[in-house]
């Protein structure tokens, strides 16, 4: 099919948020969500009342500890949270991988205790070969600016010692939301249902956007690549989709301008810059780098990324 957008953090009345499941779907419904996951604090007492008639739903859950909130998706078997502490969490997210789950880290700078406790992430991480996923951004969008920011900082630094983790975008949505903005994960789907939903992330074929659809695609010798695939090194021209108008703001009246697209490498390093509305460019992937696109502008004219991809790895 194509990107779509979804949502993959989300709460209902079964832990501490407003709606009940059914009503959440509809709300999904009426946001114009192609998939949300339902991601409920220590509990999966929510997932008897999905229907997924209304919309596909993920079954997920927000472990959520002293040390940091971790999102599991699609897990086929319990796995104990009630034990996790700093130093085994390597054990229980490879408990977690053995029953089929998808592996996230939830708002990693997010304020912690006693605001939100465990709502940052003191997890001690050796082995992130097994975490699928980090939410890049999270929430209101410009209220928790410094804390996106480090969250990209933390994941480029990922990327740089060679871990292939998705981007995501996480709402973490309990309520209705009078003000703030509030973005999407686009997914590379083939159908939309939570098992291409799950392949996506996997995979790596994810967008974090405030709104706009920006995808690429990068093509040599007459063979097209995709975000989240392997290339060899070489000359490539750069496609891109670039749909401003694709998915409506959420809430808030902010002046939105896009002005640039952005190819960055390790180091976080921009290695190429062209008008927000370019199709084609020439570009050089070379070994062991990886390069995802960004989409700038400004918000009330404040300079800031409007759009993210996961990466292509050049091996």
């Amino acid at each position: 099919m194509s990107y779509l957008p979804c949502e993959l953090h989300c709460h209902s009345v079964h832990s501490d948020g407003d709606y009940t499941v059914c009503e959440l779907q509809k709300k999904a419904i009426d946001d114009h969500l192609a998939i949300i996951a339902l991601t409920d604090h220590n509990t999966f007492s929510g997932w008897d009342e999905i229907d997924d008639n209304i919309i596909p739903v993920i079954r997920g859950i927000e472990w959520t500890t002293y040390y940091g909130h971790l999102l599991v998706l699609g897990a086929n078997d319990f796995v104990d949270w009630r034990d996790a502490n700093a130093d085994n969490i390597d054990e229980k997210i490879k408990q977690i991988k053995a029953v089929g789950g998808l592996v996230g880290v939830a708002h990693p700078f997010q304020l912690g205790s006693p605001l939100c406790t465990g709502g940052h992430w003191d997890f001690n991480v050796r082995n992130w070969q097994n975490v699928d996923y980090i939410e890049v951004w999270h929430k209101n969008l410009y209220s928790n600016k410094k804390e996106n920011e480090k969250a990209l900082e933390l994941w480029t630094s990922l990327l740089d010692k060679g871990y292939k983790i998705s981007a995501t975008y996480g709402r973490d949505w309990h309520r209705e939301e009078n003000t703030g903005h509030y973005g999407c994960t686009y997914l590379d789907v083939d159908d939309i249902s939570a098992k291409s939903a799950m392949r996506a992330i996997r995979l790596g074929k994810t967008v974090i956007s405030h709104g706009a659809k920006f995808i690429f695609r990068v093509h040599r010798h007459g063979v097209t690549s995709a975000i989240g695939d392997t290339v060899k090194k070489g000359n490539y021209t750069f496609s891109f989709f670039t749909d401003l108008h694709s998915r409506a703001k959420n809430s808030g009246d902010e002046d939105i301008v896009y002005n640039e697209i952005k190819i960055i490498t390790n180091g976080g390093k921009c290695v190429l810059q062209t008008r927000y509305d370019e199709r084609h460019v020439r570009l050089r992937l070379d070994s062991g780098k990886w390069y995802r696109a960004e989409l700038w502008g400004t918000v009330d004219g404040e300079k800031r990324p409007l759009a993210i991809t996961s990466p292509i790895y050049c091996e």
